[in-house]
């Protein structure tokens, strides 16, 4: 993988690195923000169904796409460390499949979300404590009412936390560069998703046994609209579990659900 890096971008250990990283990170966003963009926010956009009234002014998604721009290349300066100045071997990092075998190979992507999703929880929850807010993630909030360019619309020294998990990920557990691509595509989806301002889960999920310890985009579309409560990204076990989901969100989930 490194050799196909440095063949392809053949600039020196930062360079070649950094713009391979930003490139994925880059396209990948480009693709799901711009298509979930284009489908709810174009001319055929249906406000009915918008989780909050207000469709975003020129100058909100101006600031969104700015920042996203900034985190992608956040993203891709850790990219540039990581590969490019020999920290890859004190990694769990492998390349070949048949080390571990396919059938971890597939069974690392669910716990890689797993884990990230621990990580994220607690380093929002941090990120929302007076010490830290105003110059970590005041950024990200600026936008009450979010769009799918807030999913990247970081500070960033919040861009950095982000892209911290994934290197914990890396050190923690056997990882295939692969692996990696395909849990950051659906964190990238799930992302896009929770910002979309939009609902586009069943109208029963909140109640169901397994949809109510799935985050939707109504409960973090709700922590954009108070700062509050549903710190939670993929899931919302830590949520429950500690007491942070928004008192009434069955409720609110299907008072948003029967409006679209």
């Amino acid at each position: 993988m490194l050799d196909l890096v440095r063949t392809v971008f053949p600039h020196g250990p930062f360079w070649g690195p950094f713009f391979f990283g930003a490139a994925i990170f880059g396209f990948r966003y480009l693709a799901f923000a711009g298509l979930a963009f284009a489908a709810w926010y174009g001319k055929r956009a249906a406000p009915r169904g918008k989780l909050q009234a207000p469709m975003p002014g020129l100058r909100q998604l101006a600031r969104e796409i700015a920042y996203s721009v900034v985190t992608v290349l956040v993203f891709g300066l850790v990219n540039a460390v990581i590969a490019g100045y020999g920290i890859t071997p004190h990694t769990r990092l492998y390349f070949e499949i048949e080390r571990y075998g396919w059938a971890y190979f597939w069974l690392s992507i669910p716990v890689m979300i797993l884990l990230h999703d621990a990580y994220f929880y607690w380093t929002h929850r941090l990120m929302h404590t007076r010490l830290l807010f105003r110059t970590f993630h005041a950024v990200h909030h600026l936008s009450t009412s979010p769009t799918p360019w807030t999913a990247y619309s970081f500070h960033p020294l919040e861009s950095l936390v982000q892209a911290l998990g994934v290197v914990l990920i890396m050190f923690i557990m056997p990882s295939h560069p692969l692996a990696l691509i395909l849990f950051q595509t659906i964190s990238t989806a799930i992302n896009v998703y929770g910002h979309l301002g939009y609902e586009i889960y069943p109208r029963g999920c909140a109640r169901h046994w397994l949809g109510r310890w799935i985050n939707t985009s109504v409960a973090h579309n709700r922590h954009h609209k108070t700062a509050r409560h549903n710190y939670g990204f993929y899931f919302l076990f830590w949520d429950r579990l500690m007491g942070t989901l928004e008192p009434g969100y069955e409720a609110r989930y299907a008072e948003a659900r029967s409006r679209a």
